[in-house]
């Protein structure tokens, strides 16, 4: 009897046995047929979706070439340069049939210290500004009302032009601490900066009348640069300054200071009907070129916005565009506009609008 179990148990083991063996070799056979499979090297912008569509021209069989390359942990991550085995068609036959699944793109990518993964978020396009912040600044505007609240009095060199990084004396209602403000090193660029202690230094050019009425539209005003308080001698406010566009002259009156960005371009631009006159330029010159600043005698009264743009015409020999120009500012009847582009110069007194 113990010679029947025992003899019982060896037939068992055999068979089982016998049975891996087989299994093992017929696993190794799947292994070892490689007809017509390749190796693949992944590339930028590749899914495995993407390649078994242009290896095996199905994508739905890409849960295939994830299972005949065990290295890939998930299919939604893989990445170039990496090398992968493309199942042959004998090996396709044998494996299961693969679901009819696209890959889950979706989820976060874990960080990759060593890889760059395939998907790169798309960069956005920054928006760009009508026209440089220097001359936005600079160019000033026409108007009746200027609340200044001070002037420039003194240099500690008693030199009446000053430039970037030269000292003031102020005259201003405004207190002020003792102590500096901030460094004269700040950079007006940045429109977090606090506005305290800090004034934009204007100058009256003249008072303008409209080239074709004779009426007075207001003064125009210039932004000569920006200063800024850093302490006091004999109680009498010191600053320095910090942004200059021409030569910052004593006499020059002051306004609060505001974070002042340029108008951004718009997508797209409106060309209301409206119509008027060219009534001076950002420099007094009787003739302005492409990139040159001009003033128009309608405002935000008349409809006008910025980022508006209008045609500028000539009469003669007959009434044509010879430009384009686009409003960068605004004031209640008048408003700044740069010369976007032109084929000849424009000039004082032609109109603008749009046909």
């Amino acid at each position: 009897m113990i010679k029947k179990v025992v003899l019982s148990i060896v037939f068992s083991a055999l068979i089982t046995v016998s049975a891996n063996h087989a299994k093992n070799a017929y696993s190794l056979e799947i292994d070892s047929q490689d007809d017509g499979s390749k190796e693949y090297i992944i590339e930028k912008g590749d899914t495995l979706w993407d390649i078994s569509d242009n290896e095996l021209e199905d994508n739905f069989l890409w849960p295939r070439i994830w299972n005949v390359n065990p290295e890939i942990e998930n299919p939604d991550l893989i990445y170039p340069g990496r090398k992968i085995r493309i199942p042959s068609m004998e090996e396709l036959m044998r494996m299961r049939p693969a679901p009819k699944k696209m890959p889950d793109v979706s989820k976060p990518e874990p960080e990759q210290p060593e890889d760059i993964p395939v998907f790169v978020m798309p960069e956005q396009t920054p928006q760009e500004y009508i026209v440089d912040r220097r001359l936005f600044i600079s160019s000033g505007w026409i108007s009746n009302d200027i609340p200044v609240i001070g002037e420039i009095i003194h240099t500690p060199t008693t030199r009446h032009v000053v430039g970037k990084d030269d000292e003031t004396y102020l005259a201003t209602a405004l207190s002020f601490s003792d102590s500096p403000r901030k460094s004269a090193n700040t950079s007006v660029n940045d429109e977090n900066d606090g506005s305290e202690g800090k004034f934009f230094a204007i100058r009256h050019i003249k008072v303008v009348r409209h080239p074709v009425t004779g009426k007075k539209l207001g003064n125009q005003i210039r932004v000569t640069g920006i200063v800024e308080i850093t302490g006091k001698d004999d109680n009498t406010p010191k600053a320095t300054v910090i942004e200059s566009y021409e030569d910052v002259e004593i006499g020059d009156e002051l306004l609060p200071y505001q974070g002042t960005k340029p108008p951004y371009s718009p997508d797209v631009s409106r060309r209301p009907d409206i119509q008027g006159y060219i009534v001076e330029s950002h420099m007094n010159v009787y003739m302005s070129e492409e990139g040159g600043i001009i003033f128009l005698d309608k405002g935000i009264n008349d409809g006008l916005k910025t980022g508006d743009v209008f045609s500028v015409f000539v009469d003669f020999p007959v009434k044509r565009p010879i430009g384009e120009i686009q409003v960068i500012s605004l004031q209640e009847t008048t408003s700044g506009a740069v010369i976007v582009r032109s084929s000849q110069e424009i000039t004082i007194g032609l109109q603008w609008g749009n046909l």
